[in-house]
């Protein structure tokens, strides 16, 4: 494994490590961070890890921040496990100010606070956001990218904010002869088969919507929502919106190989000739046995649509 992790120290130092004994990071659509579980031969246990940058084959697969971490010593060898998220976690750990933020622009929501690190597609503004008391500013992200073009935010290269469709129509090639697993399935735990909202005065009556793939399932899941201020112009795309919602990771398909071929989320994907979809969820794992790279595809509102 040609790995290298830095760790930054409480004095802005660096530590570098090159050996690895194993690491498991994880990038997934729904998800505004990537996770990196990792442990290190370590020789140096003396400081205290802030924030780290780990490459594989000298790609930045992350950077971010030291959220967990320990030093072992195990056979006179002093080994450092770590959990680190990337910066972008940001987002759902800071919350705005409740209220209309109306002709919004989405640097207007990103730089009420000095977030580290997060860069952002620079999009069109919209009319205005609601932002709910208590919600953190990915939800009102989230809000902005639907009322944007109906679509859902998704993290890049560790801490870049997406929100437009990725439209390059060039695939990256999985190795057939690596290909250890394929595999094809779902998840309906979080469909909801009908929402009822009220309107401005409270009451229930004006405004309602079914979702279709809950009730081929026979799924019955009612939600009673009080008027979503944020469609107030447009009720029924807050019915939709939180239909959407219920149906993400409706049905997957996933490809397991061996190696990893320097995939982000959303990339165009190409298996055995055939195009797969635009991958949702990366998992990549290595040990003393090699590199090991888990893509998942999801087929839902928002994801290969």
């Amino acid at each position: 494994m040609n790995i290298r992790c830095v760790l930054t120290d409480l004095q802005q130092e660096q530590h570098a490590f090159e050996k690895c004994i194993r690491f498991h990071l994880i990038r997934e659509r729904y998800q505004p961070f990537s996770t990196l579980y990792i442990q290190l031969a370590a020789e140096d246990v003396s400081f205290q890890p802030c924030s780290a940058f780990f490459y594989l084959e000298q790609q930045e697969l992350m950077h971010g921040t030291v959220q967990k971490y320990s030093f072992l010593k195990r056979k006179n060898q002093y080994i450092l496990q770590a959990q680190i998220r990337s910066f972008s976690c940001c987002l759902s750990r800071n919350q705005l100010v409740p209220g209309l933020y109306p002709n919004t622009t989405l640097s207007d929501l990103l730089n009420a606070y000095r977030l580290p690190h997060l860069t952002y597609e620079d999009v069109p503004a919209i009319s205005y956001i609601y932002v709910r008391e208590h919600a953190g500013i990915w939800d009102s992200v989230v809000a902005y990218n639907y009322k944007l073009n109906h679509g859902y935010p998704f993290i890049r290269n560790s801490n870049h904010l997406c929100m437009l469709p990725r439209t390059d129509s060039v695939a990256i090639n999985l190795p057939a002869h690596h290909i250890i697993q394929e595999s094809s399935g779902g998840d309906t735990s979080g469909l909801v088969s009908r929402i009822e909202m009220a309107n401005l005065a409270g009451e229930y009556g004006s405004f309602a919507a079914d979702n279709p793939e809950a009730a081929a399932r026979e799924i019955v899941s009612v939600r009673q929502i009080q008027m979503d201020r944020q469609f107030l112009y447009h009720p029924e795309d807050a019915l939709q919106f939180r239909i959407a919602l219920s149906n993400r990771r409706l049905r997957s398909k996933t490809v397991v190989y061996q190696g990893y071929c320097g995939e982000d989320l959303e990339d165009l994907i190409q298996v055995n000739g055939e195009i797969s979809g635009r991958v949702s969820r990366i998992a990549v794992s290595g040990n003393e046995k090699g590199i090991f790279t888990e893509d998942t595809f999801y087929f839902d509102s928002f994801c290969n649509p």
